[in-house]
């Protein structure tokens, strides 16, 4: 993925990542709450007999976020780890995607004391969860493409 490219769509991920921690409590809630009703409604569909909470909900909106946020990291800045380079080179820069979603959620938490909404420490380790699992998708993405090569 070129640098322009990649700077453009993170820069769209973290405004819409940001952008919702911006949005005051009631207005977070309500949109929360739809969400809630709709995956609800697949689920009754589908005969699954789960039944979401509003906690649910916004715990997997966070690491949804963050897995599109880690898979586009993971995507970036994995190929760039030198296949001839030594250990230590290699695990400073696999690293990168995962200093940069930690910050990212950091950032978040910290935008959050500015909306009425509360910061908590425990989100920013579901962020990273999420950043995780998106990572963790780049690397299979990327072992499935150099393998068909």
């Amino acid at each position: 993925m070129k640098r322009r490219t990649f700077i453009i769509i993170m820069a769209a991920v973290l405004l819409f990542i940001w952008g919702h921690s911006m949005i005051p409590q009631s207005r977070s809630a309500e949109e929360s709450l739809g969400m809630m009703i709709f995956l609800q409604k697949i689920l009754d569909f589908l005969h699954i007999p789960i039944h979401l909470t509003d906690h649910i909900v916004r715990k997997l909106a966070h690491i949804t976020e963050y897995a599109g946020a880690g898979l586009l990291l993971g995507l970036y800045f994995l190929p760039r780890v030198n296949e001839d380079g030594s250990i230590k080179e290699k695990l400073k820069s696999a690293a990168v995607p995962f200093g940069a979603g930690l910050f990212i959620g950091f950032i978040d938490e910290s935008v959050q004391m500015f909306s009425d909404r509360g910061a908590l420490v425990s989100d920013v380790w579901v962020d990273f969860s999420g950043i995780s699992i998106g990572v963790i998708l780049s690397v299979i993405i990327l072992l499935i493409i150099r393998k068909n090569r």
